[in-house]
């Protein structure tokens, strides 16, 4: 019984963590360039990256510094000193990843 009610807990909270997210990326997505929107404010804790209207992912900060990881999952990289320049490795490991993709392609 036990693992029924973690499993439910657990869906629950990543339902609200991805409909935090999507109001942090119709918010960002009305900006130019990279921007990050935190998606709880105003815990700046865990933020998701936009750069013209395209999510790129999320960079989260913890004890060791800020790291960033691509919405389409795989590992967290860093620690970066600051959510900026994690924002930026994000937007650098995207191009890497998806170098000829434009936005508005599928």
């Amino acid at each position: 019984m036990a693992n029924i009610i973690k499993t439910a807990e657990r869906i629950i909270y990543l339902a609200k963590l991805r409909y935090l997210e999507e109001l942090a990326i119709a918010n960002a997505a009305q900006q130019e360039g990279l921007t990050r929107a935190p998606l709880a404010p105003p815990s700046q804790v865990l933020q998701t990256v936009v750069y013209n209207g395209e999510h790129l992912g999320r960079v989260r900060h913890s004890q060791d510094g800020w790291y960033a990881t691509l919405k389409d999952g795989g590992r967290s990289h860093g620690p970066y000193p600051d959510a900026d320049t994690a924002a930026e490795a994000l937007f650098a490991l995207r191009l890497m990843t998806h170098p000829n993709r434009q936005k508005g392609d599928t």
